[in-house]
């Protein structure tokens, strides 16, 4: 064993090996987070450099990623949430297939991080029988969804006509319905698997214009449920229910300074929500770190819906 010793002064304290290498400590890091520290000087003389494991450089050192050996489909991966929770799991070494209904953003993202990329239109159920067959394919299998796709149209109901209320429908809750029934095969087989749907905090409250939005959510709220229930124990499915967050579909929203404001306002935590938050979420359900959680909605609204 190298033996050690320990040297405190004023300002600090220096830990010295035997077998060379020193640690500089100021006094200000005794009793702190070891991940929160600044070193006085460089944190190690003469001995190899341990870092936390991260994003950067988990390639450089080799550190397996959080999803490495996970083969996990992705929907609305083009922009916005589905994005990044694309570049979020790739980042942790998992094996992806992208859906989107726009071919040349999907194919785009996806040739950025080295997963697969697909168009696809969720609402589509052929189509999406389809792609859940060549995404088996290429990956291997499936074990893991994140339902992303979505989209809203907002209109007091006396102008919410049947169009449009068939399509946020079909998009928000018989898409997901389609995937998840595609590869309800690929991921039993599997096992071990996870669901992620991505609802909305306009599942849980009402907002003016949303009826549409709201129902589709809401039913897609439930549908994750149901299927808590009913696959476990080899399948886990959880839902998200984000806040105001930017991305295109809230752009009208958090581009007008004052919208921006007033919305912030309402939220407990004073900001709108990002991508990152959603996708750090999303991380959590598809990982080892939620094990024993199925059935769970997670709002991540800053404290928006329970104001």
């Amino acid at each position: 064993m190298c033996r050690r010793s320990i040297a405190v002064s004023r300002s600090g304290a220096t830990m010295r090996f035997a077998c060379g290498g020193d640690i500089n400590f100021r006094r200000c890091d005794i009793g702190r987070p070891w991940q929160d520290r600044q070193m006085a000087g460089p944190c190690l003389r003469g001995a190899p450099v341990h870092r936390r494991r991260s994003e950067k450089n988990r390639e450089e050192y080799g550190v397996a990623g959080r999803l490495t050996g996970r083969k996990i489909l992705i929907t609305g991966a083009a922009s916005g949430m589905g994005l990044a929770i694309a570049e979020k799991f790739a980042a942790e070494g998992a094996a992806l297939a992208l859906l989107d209904r726009n071919a040349a953003g999907v194919e785009a993202a996806a040739g950025a991080i080295g997963a697969q990329g697909y168009g696809c239109d969720v609402t589509l159920r052929e189509a999406v029988n389809e792609v859940v067959t060549r995404a088996d394919e290429a990956l291997g299998g499936i074990d893991g969804i994140v339902n992303a796709a979505g989209i809203l149209d907002i209109k007091p109901f006396a102008d919410l006509d049947p169009a449009s209320w068939d399509r946020m429908i079909a998009v928000n809750l018989t898409g997901p319905y389609n995937v998840v029934h595609a590869a309800l095969p690929l991921m039993q087989a599997a096992g071990d698997a996870t669901i992620v749907n991505i609802a909305s905090t306009s599942a849980i409250m009402p907002l003016p214009g949303t009826t549409g939005y709201s129902a589709s959510k809401a039913g897609l709220l439930m549908f994750t449920r149901c299927l808590g229930m009913d696959l476990g124990p080899s399948i886990r499915a959880n839902v998200i229910c984000p806040g105001v967050i930017q991305t295109e579909m809230t752009r009208y929203l958090w581009e007008n300074p004052e919208h921006s404001a007033r919305a912030a306002d309402r939220v407990a935590l004073k900001r709108l929500g990002t991508v990152e938050d959603v996708a750090q979420a999303a991380l959590f359900f598809s990982t080892a770190d939620s094990a024993f959680t199925t059935g769970a909605m997670l709002p991540v609204d800053g404290g928006f819906a329970w104001r």
